[in-house]
C-alpha cells in the first residue's frame, strides 16, 4: 500500500480557515502559526484544552492533537498504557496516545479530506467538539491513575460515573 502525494493543488481550500472561523464565532483564543498550523484554546469541564491542527495539503489530511498536560512517571508507564487501551476501546473516533519522548498524554484525531481540502463548518465543529468531549470524559481517569493511586480499572470506572444534572 502506498500514499500518492497530490501534485496539483490549484484550487485547494484551506481547512484551517473553517476551524479559525468557528474559533472566532465561539470566542476561543486562536493563533495561526503559519499556513499549515492553527492552535486553539477551548474551555472544558476540568480545564481549558489546547488543540492544535496541522494541515498537510499533499495528503489532504488535517491532524489534530490536544495535550492533556499530564506526564506519566516511568513507574506508571505500564498502567498508563493499560488505561489508554481501555479508554480507546470506548472511543469511536480519535484516540488517546502517549508521546514516547516525554510520556505526555494527548488526544489525537485526523480527517482525510477531498482533494480540494474542503472542510465544512459542521465537520470542523464536530472535530473540536469530539476532542473536547473525549477530554472532559476521560481526563479524570488519567488523574485518578496518576495522582489518586487508583488502578487502571478503578480509574476508568470512576471516570465513567455520570450525574443527571448540575448541582
Amino acid at each position: 500500500m502506498s500514499i500518492e502525494l497530490l501534485a496539483s493543488r490549484n484550487a485547494a481550500i484551506d481547512p484551517l480557515d473553517a476551524l479559525e472561523s468557528i474559533a472566532g464565532d465561539e470566542g476561543y483564543d486562536s493563533e495561526r502559526i503559519d499556513g499549515t498550523e492553527l492552535h486553539l484554546s477551548v474551555p472544558g469541564l476540568w480545564r481549558d484544552s489546547g488543540l492544535w491542527f496541522t494541515w498537510r495539503p499533499e495528503l489532504s489530511t488535517i491532524q489534530m492533537g490536544a495535550p492533556l498536560e499530564l506526564k506519566a512517571p516511568p513507574a506508571k508507564l505500564a498502567d498508563v498504557c493499560r488505561l489508554l487501551a481501555m479508554v480507546n476501546e470506548r472511543l469511536w473516533v480519535g484516540h488517546f496516545d502517549l508521546w514516547s519522548d516525554d510520556h505526555g498524554i494527548l488526544f489525537r484525531n485526523a480527517v482525510l479530506l477531498p482533494e480540494s481540502g474542503a472542510l465544512d463548518r459542521v465537520q470542523a465543529q464536530r472535530l473540536i467538539e469530539g476532542a473536547c468531549e473525549a477530554i472532559d470524559r476521560f481526563f479524570p481517569a488519567f488523574n485518578y491513575l496518576l495522582w489518586g493511586g487508583k488502578s487502571p480499572e478503578e480509574a476508568l470506572e470512576a471516570s465513567m460515573f455520570e450525574t443527571a444534572g448540575n448541582a
